[in-house]
C-alpha cells in the first residue's frame, strides 16, 4: 500500500512516518507539505491512501478535481483534524474519508483507521459499480455517462478545448440473438465493449445507452482524432472473434459529432450532442452499415463552419 502523507509540520511528518513504517502492509510513503503538491497520476493511486491535515484538505481537493469528479476520488482519505469536532465528515458522504484529531493519534489507532478506511473504500467501490456501470458489459451506464458528458461539455466551454462524441448503433444485433441465442448475444455485446475499450484512451468514456446502443465521449479530441479513432475501431471490430464458440465479426454504424474549439460548444448541451450523433449514426446505417458518418453540425477550429457529411 502507498501512503501520501500531506502535512506542513516537519515534526508531525516525521513521527507519522515512523508510525506508518511499523506496518508491514505499507510499501511506500510519499511526504508532501502542501495539498497542491500532489502529482495527480491515476497509476499512483492504485492501492493508495491519503493522510492530510485539515488545513491542506481544500488544496488537495482542488488538485484532485483537475482529474477526478467530486464523487470519484481515487482512494480513501484520512483527515488529521484539530479536534474531535472541528471537521464534519457528514458533509462528504459521497467520499470515503474519516477525520481524527492529530494529538490523539497513536500507532495502534492509526493502523485501525487505515484498515477501516480501506475496507469502507472497497465496499463503496462495489456499490458505485452497481449504481454506475452496466452489469453485463461493465461499460458506464447511461446515468454516469450523461454526468461525465455534461461535465466534459462544461469543461470544454470553460477551458476552450475540443470535444468529440460518437454514437454506436450495432448492425443486425437482433439477427445475432435470433440465430445464435441470447447468451451469444450477451457475449457479443461484451466483446464489442472489450474491443472498443482496448482502442480508446483512459480519459475517454464508453457508455451503454440502451440495448445495442453505445456512446463514446472523447474530451480534448478534434474531428480528425475522432475520425481516426472510428476507423481504428471499425477495423478491430470487423475481424473474426470467437464468441460463444462462433466465429463472428461485429458490425456497427457510427455517428460522429465534434467541436474543435470550446467556443463552438456554447449553444450545445448533452441532449443536443446525443441527438446529433444519433442522427449521423442513422445516416451511416442507411448508407450500408459498418461505417461512420460525420454530423453536418461538426465545427472545425480553423474554418468555424459546418463540415458536410
Amino acid at each position: 500500500m502507498k501512503i501520501f502523507l500531506i502535512n506542513e509540520s516537519p515534526i508531525e511528518r516525521q513521527w507519522l512516518s515512523a508510525a506508518l513504517e511499523m506496518s508491514s502492509e505499507i510499501d511506500t510513503i510519499v511526504c508532501l507539505e502542501k495539498g497542491y503538491e500532489l502529482e495527480v497520476d491515476e497509476v499512483s493511486f492504485t492501492s493508495a491512501l491519503i493522510i492530510v491535515t485539515q488545513e491542506q484538505f481544500a488544496g488537495l481537493r482542488r488538485q484532485l478535481s483537475k482529474s477526478y469528479a467530486a464523487t470519484e476520488l481515487p482512494c480513501p482519505i484520512l483527515i488529521l483534524s484539530d479536534s474531535f469536532d472541528s471537521f464534519d465528515v457528514s458533509g462528504y458522504r459521497h467520499l470515503t474519508l474519516d477525520a481524527f484529531p492529530t494529538h490523539a493519534i497513536t500507532p495502534q489507532i492509526l493502523k485501525y483507521l487505515l484498515s477501516t478506511l480501506r475496507r469502507d473504500f472497497r465496499k463503496d467501490l462495489r456499490l458505485k459499480r452497481l449504481a454506475h456501470y452496466d452489469t453485463l458489459t461493465s461499460a458506464t451506464n447511461r446515468y454516469l455517462f450523461s454526468d461525465r458528458a455534461k461535465q466534459a461539455i462544461a469543461s470544454s466551454k470553460r477551458q476552450n478545448e475540443a470535444l468529440a462524441f460518437m454514437y454506436f448503433d450495432l448492425d443486425k444485433f437482433k439477427n445475432i440473438n435470433d440465430k445464435y441465442g441470447h447468451n451469444t448475444g450477451d457475449e457479443y455485446l461484451k466483446k464489442f465493449v472489450e474491443i472498443v475499450s482496448d482502442n480508446i484512451r483512459d480519459t475517454d468514456t464508453l457508455g451503454r445507452l440502451g440495448g445495442d446502443e453505445f456512446a463514446l465521449l472523447m474530451p480534448k479530441s478534434t474531428l480528425l482524432v475522432a475520425e481516426h479513432k472510428a476507423q481504428q475501431v471499425l477495423k478491430a471490430l470487423s475481424k473474426k472473434h470467437t464468441i460463444n464458440q462462433h466465429e463472428l465479426s461485429i458490425a456497427t454504424s457510427i455517428g460522429i459529432i465534434a467541436f474543435d474549439d470550446g467556443e463552438l460548444l456554447q449553444d450545445v448541451d448533452y441532449k443536443t450532442l446525443v441527438g446529433l450523433a444519433d442522427t449521423a449514426a442513422f445516416a451511416a446505417k442507411n448508407q450500408g452499415k459498418h461505417r461512420y458518418v460525420i454530423s453536418d453540425k461538426c465545427m472545425t477550429k480553423k474554418q468555424n463552419e459546418a463540415i458536410p457529411v
